[in-house]
């Protein structure tokens, strides 16, 4: 059970989240009862779920069990696009959640049926925290005649001890009456979030905005008159912000901390992790629009990250806002903060920081309660800031975290295979409680960019990637910072002026962005603490280095052998490759992206991968070349001569010294939880067996390496 939820006595969690109410002057009453509301459902374990969620709603709405509430059918799984009429569209709704086959326990895994159960709850439970602001969910699980409550937040899901209502109805009727009397805080209503409706002013200011096209200008690359862009927005801003104006759709104003970092005093920046400058704080959070989010994170536990185009209520501008519930440890430092560090540096390519901080010091509760029901077992692992929490879960994100383009949600008990962590060498984690602390963050930013994907053509495409690793190589040398998330999602494309040839152009730049996960360049010879204990990256475009050799550095090399990996993604998924079908194309981005190894139970690189990197060559099967037949060959072959160079190196010390286990580096493990690369492509579009070689000498031969291969490799 202790992956399914941490298990609660009934009285104590009533006492903890729904405390007997002690304003008499406020109290609702209870209503009277002669006789069992709940009767007519004595026979449910003979009954349907939908009959016995009909049965049950209508037990607590004739009655009036839950004062100020109704309870609302939602189906089996949920839809917001097919909500049936009957939900209401206020806040205080119910939604008790209920098994097709109620003798189906989904928080047992005695049978394995009972995995997808729960992941019919989940996804219910998942919809409405994507709706909705919460810091937590409360749900009823009706299973026949028995019932459990659940709390679910983004550590993960506490749950009672299920208990017989039909024979304890007196019981649940209290319960139900103490909800009703509940705060929307008590409820786990986010306070910083303030639901707008159509009679608002706020409502109708993001209509005015969504139509008000004038100044707007075209987002294309061309020859422009003068340096300075006119006094309004790229037309695809707007259009993004109309788009998410969706009917049907809640509109929240977010409140933001109005905290700036300090502007840094010298040219070269302290770490952010290390400075000693105390951030501007204002008091007055600053106020922004949103409806629909642009991107939204799948999985409810983990950073539920959601990044929305919102419009800022003092300027009446359109910014990026990112909504996430990011991980609470020491030396763990907000996305700000690196941010402001690196702004502060002067870092070119890179978003500009408007303002951040945590929401109302709002954590997770579930890390506590699964502590308290399991004890630590050593007084020494204690890492977190607010408890004690001292190793944690890899969290849960899209395939390709495409940061700009909302995915859909696949197996919830899929693997992930994005962690935000670290296993650096240092002292020995506790392996305690299985649950992630989490405090919730928000951060605003100037820019809003284009996804990846809306690059044109190889040569843009290319520009972005050098000012990408422009980005990355002024943060180093500025600020001592590595990004170590290098993936799509985080490459963006935002125009910008320049001049060139006497001319000012506006041309497609490659802001780097996602900066949460960075930290200090290892210097030699010095000891890291882990500030998680969970490598980082996403695994599709982490190095082999990382992957497969055990190494838990992750250093410079690393990063560029990872911008390559995205750099080729790109091109061969968006690009034409001349020699390759649809198919092919897609069967090849699956054998080097989403296939993995397992050594020891361990999951490491795959093959294709593997072998592109070592042996220096880009094959589709067999030996036929991936062919673009355009100046991105030459670029791809002299990138890999290079990082052939490195692993032949790395080979030479690997067999020299032994590299550190697997099991030790803690090597994220590869997930699909919205499929695979291959499920992206269209098979049917007309449009548009690997090596056996490992890339190492065989182990009775001694591997040499030459001046000149290793004068490379340092390069």
């Amino acid at each position: 059970m202790a992956h399914n939820g941490v298990p609660a006595e009934l009285i104590e969690f009533c006492d903890e989240f729904f405390p007997q109410p002690t304003q008499v002057a406020t109290v609702k009453p209870k209503p009277t009862l002669d006789d069992n509301p709940f009767a007519a459902l004595k026979d449910a374990e003979k009954l349907s779920g939908e009959t016995v969620r009909a049965a049950f709603a209508a037990a607590i709405n004739v009655h009036g069990l839950a004062p100020g509430f109704k309870v609302a059918e939602c189906g089996d799984r949920p839809d917001p696009a097919t909500a049936p009429p009957s939900i209401p569209k206020g806040r205080r709704s119910m939604w008790p959640s209920t098994c097709d086959d109620v003798s189906l326990d989904p928080f047992d895994d005695d049978e394995r049926t009972h995995k997808a159960v729960r992941g019919q709850i989940m996804s219910h439970a998942e919809l409405i925290f994507a709706v909705q602001h919460r810091v937590a969910l409360f749900t009823l699980v009706v299973l026949g005649t028995r019932i459990r409550f659940a709390r679910w937040d983004r550590s993960g899901t506490v749950v009672t001890r299920a208990f017989d209502y039909i024979q304890n109805w007196e019981l649940l009727c209290d319960i139900l009456w103490r909800i009703g009397n509940c705060t929307m805080m008590q409820l786990g209503f986010d306070p910083s979030a303030s639901r707008l409706h159509p009679r608002q002013t706020e409502y109708a200011l993001m209509d005015a905005a969504a139509d008000n096209v004038e100044g707007d200008f075209d987002e294309t690359e061309r020859v422009i008159s003068g340096p300075k862009l006119p006094d309004g927005h790229f037309k695809y801003v707007r259009e993004m912000f109309k788009k998410s104006l969706v009917d049907g759709w809640p509109r929240y104003r977010l409140e933001v901390p109005a905290l700036v970092e300090a502007a840094a005093t010298a040219t070269t920046a302290t770490p952010a992790h290390h400075s000693d400058s105390s951030p501007k704080v204002d008091r007055s959070a600053r106020k922004f629009l949103v409806c629909k989010p642009e991107f939204r994170a799948c999985g409810i536990a983990g950073r539920g990250t959601r990044g929305y185009l919102a419009l800022d209520c003092a300027t009446k501008r359109f910014v990026w806002l990112k909504d996430a519930w990011r991980a609470n440890y020491e030396k763990m430092d907000q996305e700000g903060v690196m941010l402001g560090s690196l702004n502060s540096a002067e870092v070119p390519f890179v978003p500009t920081l408007l303002c951040h901080g945590d929401i109302l010091q709002q954590t997770t509760a579930t890390p506590d309660w699964w502590e308290r029901k399991n004890p630590l077992r050593s007084p020494t692992s204690s890492a977190g800031t607010a408890s004690s929490h001292t190793l944690v879960v890899p969290l849960r994100s899209g395939i390709l975290k495409r940061k700009r383009a909302e995915e859909s949600c696949g197996d919830p008990s899929a693997p992930p295979h994005n962690t935000d962590g670290d296993s650096d060498e240092g002292e020995d984690w506790g392996t305690d409680c299985p649950l992630r602390l989490h405090m919730h963050y928000r951060i605003a930013m100037k820019e809003v960019a284009m996804p990846l994907s809306k690059f044109r053509h190889d040569r843009q495409l290319v520009g972005i990637f050098y000012d990408c690793l422009h980005a990355h190589k002024s943060a180093v040398e500025r600020t001592k910072l590595v990004h170590r998330d290098v993936s799509p999602g985080n490459i963006l494309i935002y125009p910008k002026v320049i001049k060139m040839r006497g001319k000012y152009w506006l041309r497609w730049s490659g802001p780097l962005a996602d900066w949460e996960l960075s930290r200090a360049v290892h210097e030699p010879g010095t000891s890291r603490l882990p500030r998680q204990p969970e490598r980082m990256g996403t695994w599709q475009f982490m190095s082999v280095a990382v992957l497969s050799y055990g190494l838990n550095i992750f250093g410079v090399a690393d990063e560029l052998e990872s911008f390559f990996h995205v750099l080729l993604y790109a091109a061969v998924r968006y690009l034409k490759v001349q020699n390759c079908d649809r198919p092919t194309i897609a069967n090849y981005l699956y054998t080097y992206f989403d296939l993995h190894g397992v050594d020891d139970e361990v999951y490491v690189c795959g093959d294709k991968k593997r072998e592109t990197v070592t042996e220096g060559r880009l094959t589709v099967s067999f030996n036929k070349k991936l062919q673009f037949d355009s100046p991105l060959d030459i670029l791809f072959s002299q990138l890999l001569s290079g990082f052939k160079a490195r692993y032949a190196v790395l080979a030479k010390e690997v067999k020299a010294t032994p590299a550190i286990s697997p099991l030790e580096s803690e090597t994220p493990a590869p997930s699909n939880d919205n499929g695979p690369l291959l499920d992206e492509m269209d098979l049917m579009d007309s449009d548009a067996d690997d090596s056996e070689s490992d890339g190492f000498s065989d182990d009775n031969e001694e591997l040499e390496v030459s001046p000149q291969t290793r004068d490379l490799a340092e390069q």
